[in-house]
């Protein structure tokens, strides 16, 4: 069926796509579920044609089957990437661990669960092995649902009965996620779970129950053919439309949008494995279908190969080496298939075997290829082995937007700041580098808290330090910059009974930022200027933030002179009504406040709707759009805009213009530098207090 093999061609390279960043295929990551859909079709097909000859299943067969067609090609990725890792990337060796491990046994979406590590919110170094969660779901649904086929086709072996019991458990699944998702929240427990996206592959099960390949034939009516070749252009044009205008974070996917792409990949999948479509020999045809029968080599390559030669976070990107990247995975995926899995799929193992036990094999009969080949997997699973038993493992793949370790691989800081005067409270973050989905990943970092009223040391920010700040986040301020926040000795001290401090306030150290700077359609100011603005005093200001807001902390609590800040490390938009209501509560909500969040992940339009709504009665709220080299930048930008324009009391403050073209950001394009810091404090002071 060669329109399959297109078919999987188109999917492979939509979730490359979606790896490079493409601007204009935010959904290439449905390319997974064209993935399982196909998975679901083929292998019922295989399975109800077993039966329909023989009477039985060989469950013992299949599964062997299935090892030798997919354990080679990932065991000899992993050892290669793991060695690589090992000699010139051995910072990445901690996320890469437990990702290996699991990897190999199949189990690595429910070690990411476990974890709580983001798929979609990536900061620090990220794991090579990140994409292997999907092979996960196959590799189960392989061990399950031959079992599960065996109990039903003996209980009830009548298609219509089969059809219906699998279109039900499809439904289950599909009503799993709609439960089990939050709307503004990481999507990653519903992205990764076997039982939320078993929908994709029963959908394609179901499929074959009622079109099996063995009974399509070439020989139909030109009305049929055309029906086919329609239903065809309409189900691939569907899948290209979503692919183009969805993304991770769109509301409409998880409640029903991936059961709308799977319906949509079965009806292609349909057309494309029919004998008479002309479509399916349009899509089928000799290059499409070489790289379709080399998809798995490519998908399990492109990921590593992506990561490893991206020497500079996000901002690491052309078109140059995007078609380096991608002709290196096909060139590794080609090599695997022609020299792993090809001969292994055809019994080299086993023949080799037999041979050695009967004395026929001699070292003079082994080619030279097959000696160098061997000599390099031995050599690649003694280095990665090696790799592996000296390294610790860290439970992520990626880092939040949070401080790693410092240019020095010094331990990651985390900062409360609990604003008052000018005073912070300090904390020092967890080292051991735990991430959780709140806010993409983060360190789970138990930062210490200061009480209104007693006095606190603040640990100074890395930029204050002359420390480099990791490319996590800029809790703490950030690189290298020769001047100090305001505060006297690298310290802050907070008055003796200080004013609007927030108390209880864990603050987290870092995420993106940037440093922009109008307010609700004025200018705020040069972008590049160094002069503070004037102090505003008798304001009673409120702020609310992740670790960008935090770089700025130190000055803001210089401009604005009693202000609250409540900042933490990986905070999302979802936590703010909460954090408003307790602030309230305690009396320390102020006339003006300022929302800056958005830096960690996307949020719905009724999330920021609702937590306006709650404070429509403050004077004024001023809201900072973010500068992020992610995904979801443009969605928090939009959402923040909008939101602006809807509320008479609601300004924007656009940091993603201000901080254009700026040197505001450490290598990665995301944590802010102590200048940048600055002028984010010196924006926010504008803003406060102008009107809309």
């Amino acid at each position: 069926m060669p329109g399959l093999d297109g078919l999987r061609t188109l999917a492979v390279f939509a979730v490359i796509l979606y790896h490079l960043n493409v601007g204009w295929a935010p959904g290439g990551l449905l390319g997974v579920s064209i993935f399982f859909v196909l998975s679901g079709y083929l292998i019922t097909d295989l399975l109800t044609a077993e039966w329909r000859r023989s009477g039985t299943l060989d469950l013992k067969q299949f599964w062997i089957r299935r090892c030798r067609r997919l354990l080679p090609a990932m065991i000899v990725m992993l050892a290669a990437v793991t060695a690589w890792v090992t000699l010139a990337r051995p910072s990445t060796m901690p996320v890469l661990k437990g990702d290996a491990i699991s990897s190999l046994f199949y189990v690595n979406n429910w070690y990411l669960i476990y974890h709580q590590v983001s798929y979609f919110e990536k900061f620090g170094p990220v794991s090579p092995l990140g994409h292997l969660w999907s092979l996960s779901v196959e590799e189960q649904f392989y061990v399950l649902w031959p079992l599960l086929m065996l109990i039903g086709l003996k209980l009830a072996p009548r298609r219509g009965k089969m059809f219906l019991f699998m279109l039900s458990a499809a439904a289950v699944s599909a009503l799993a996620m709609l439960v089990i998702y939050d709307p503004g929240t990481d999507p990653s427990r519903v992205y990764y779970g076997t039982d939320t996206r078993a929908f994709s592959l029963l959908i394609g099960a179901a499929l074959s129950i009622i079109w099996p390949s063995r009974k399509l034939s070439s020989r139909i009516d030109r009305f049929s053919r055309r029906l086919l070749d329609g239903i065809g252009i309409l189900s691939l044009a569907a899948i290209l439309v979503m692919i183009w205008t969805t993304n991770e974070y769109d509301a409409f996917l998880y409640p029903g949008g991936l059961v709308l792409l799977s319906l949509a990949a079965a009806a292609a999948v349909a057309v494309l494995a029919h004998p008479a479509s002309r479509v399916g020999r349009l899509i089928g045809c000799k290059p499409l279908r070489w790289l379709g029968v080399r998809s798995y080599g490519i998908y399990i390559w492109h990921y590593p190969v992506i990561i490893l030669s991206t020497t500079n976070g996000a901002e690491d990107v052309s078109v140059l080496k995007a078609v380096f990247q991608v002709a290196a995975s096909i060139t590794l995926a080609a090599l695997s298939y022609t020299l792993i899995e090809e001969p292994i799929r055809k019994g080299l193992l086993g023949k080799g075997w037999k041979k050695l036990r009967s004395g026929k094999l001699g070292v003079e009969q082994i080619p030279l290829k097959g000696w160098i080949t061997g000599a390099t997997l031995l050599l690649l699973v003694i280095i990665s082995c090696t790799g592996i038993a000296r390294t610790p493992a860290v439970a992520s793949t990626v880092q939040a937007l949070g401080p790693a370790s410092g240019a020095d691989g010094s331990s990651p800081v985390s900062q409360e700041v609990s604003a008052a005067g000018n005073g912070t409270g300090n904390a020092d973050a967890d080292a051991s580098g735990q991430q959780t989905a709140k806010g993409g990943d983060h360190h789970d970092a138990g930062p210490a808290k200061t009480s209104a009223g007693s006095p606190a040391d603040v640990q100074t920010p890395p930029a204050a330090q002359g420390q480099q700040a990791p490319p996590d986040d800029a809790a703490s301020g950030t690189t290298g910059q020769a001047e100090d926040p305001p505060s006297a000795g690298g310290k802050a001290t907070s008055s003796a009974n200080p004013v609007g401090v927030a108390g209880t306030t864990p603050a987290k150290a870092g995420e993106p930022g940037g440093s922009s700077g109008k307010a609700s359609g004025q200018g705020a100011g040069a972008a590049g200027t160094n002069a503070p603005p004037p102090v505003k005093r008798n304001l009673a200001v409120s702020a609310i933030g992740d670790s960008i807001l935090l770089d700025a902390a130190p000055y803001l609590q210089q401009y604005l002179p009693g202000i609250v800040v409540d900042a933490e490390i990986g905070r999302q938009m979802s936590e703010a009504p909460d954090i408003v209501e307790r602030l309230r509560s305690e009396g320390k909500l102020g006339d003006y406040v300022v929302i800056e969040l958005g830096t960690n992940g996307a949020f719905s339009s009724k999330q920021l709707s609702r937590l306006l709504d709650s404070l429509k009665d403050v004077r004024q709220v001023v809201l900072v759009n973010t500068r992020v080299p992610r995904n979801w930048e443009s969605t928090v930008n939009t959402a923040l805009r909008k939101a602006a324009d809807a509320h008479d009391n609601t300004t924007l403050l656009d940091w993603y213009e201000a901080s254009s073209g700026q040197s505001f950001f450490t290598p990665d394009g995301v944590h802010l530098k102590a200048d940048g810091a600055k002028l984010l404090a010196s924006l926010i002071t504008n803003a406060v207090g102008t009107k809309k």
